[in-house]
């Protein structure tokens, strides 16, 4: 009977004896080295270096399943995006390599405008004339059906908003002014010297043409990009009045010789009143 009792009671007396020894140890702070540890305290400094490293083994196989969900559900979206843009592709008739051509011209326009964007006034002025050809580029590509893509859609209106921002670009000298396209602006003399940034009244566009004899030899032809020079203010001078006289003197002529050779069966109606622009208009 007593061994028995022995036999069962000796578990609690072993659990007893353990609860009351390391109810003595007290853990050891985390400052304290490794080197100065009783043995009771580096026990307890391992096991709890245990638990933790169990803790992340457990954190680290949840974020495992975590990536592999997202993984599969990042294939899953790829392989959507590829099914979309080959109906794309389909609907617009285009491979992937046109597709490519296109993208890397958008890139070198994109580039050049960025270029241009970032000069000063000074190092603008003699590349003014580059704007209309990265206009014309941009026309070039907008015709194309690929420009709709959703990939290239919001990149082509950012391109053609810095553009115009370049075309709208005023010039770095007031006695400058660039000619731009007839299309967009309706540049031609009498136009520009009846801007209000330039004098404001049409009739002194033979002062912008003697200023730049060099360029312009014919009033009626003017080139976008050309710089002009942009005399002061103030009346014609006695030069640009004749010169201006010799100009419709062989305006008159043309138009003369011009109706000789091809007659008509109807007479000609009178000549209206008024002004005539150096285009050979007559202006009320």
């Amino acid at each position: 009977m007593y061994r028995i009792l022995s036999f069962i009671l000796m578990p609690f007396a072993a659990m007893l004896i353990m609860s009351c020894g390391s109810s003595q140890v007290v853990r050891a702070p985390e400052s304290k080295p490794d080197s100065l540890l009783t043995y009771d305290e580096a026990i307890l400094r391992l096991d709890d270096w245990r638990m933790r490293i169990r803790k992340l083994e457990d954190d680290e196989q949840k974020i495992q399943g975590e990536i592999k969900l997202m993984e599969e559900r990042l294939n899953a979206a790829v392989a959507d995006l590829k099914r979309c843009q080959d109906e794309n592709n389909r609907l617009i008739g285009a491979t992937d390599a046109q597709i490519n051509q296109f993208r890397e011209r958008l890139g070198r326009l994109e580039g050049r405008i960025r270029e241009l964007r970032g000069l000063s006034d000074n190092e603008f002025e003699p590349r003014r004339g580059e704007v209309y050809a990265l206009a014309a580029e941009w026309n070039r590509l907008r015709n194309e059906k690929i420009a709709v893509l959703p990939e290239f859609f919001d990149r082509m209106i950012t391109a053609r908003r810095d553009i115009q921002s370049l075309l709208d670009r005023k010039p770095a000298a007031k006695n400058k002014y660039v000619v731009r396209p007839w299309s967009e602006s309706r540049d031609c003399l009498w136009n520009i010297a009846g801007n209000t940034e330039v004098y404001g009244d049409p009739f002194l566009w033979p002062k912008i043409w003697q200023a730049n004899t060099d360029l312009i030899r014919n009033p009626d032809i003017i080139q976008p990009g050309w710089e002009l020079s942009v005399p002061p203010k103030g009346e014609l001078t006695p030069e640009e009045k004749r010169a201006e006289r010799r100009y419709w003197r062989k305006k008159r002529e043309a138009m003369a010789a011009q109706e000789q050779s091809q007659p008509t069966t109807s007479p000609s109606p009178p000549p209206s009143t008024g002004e005539q622009s150096e285009r050979g208009e007559r202006k009320p």
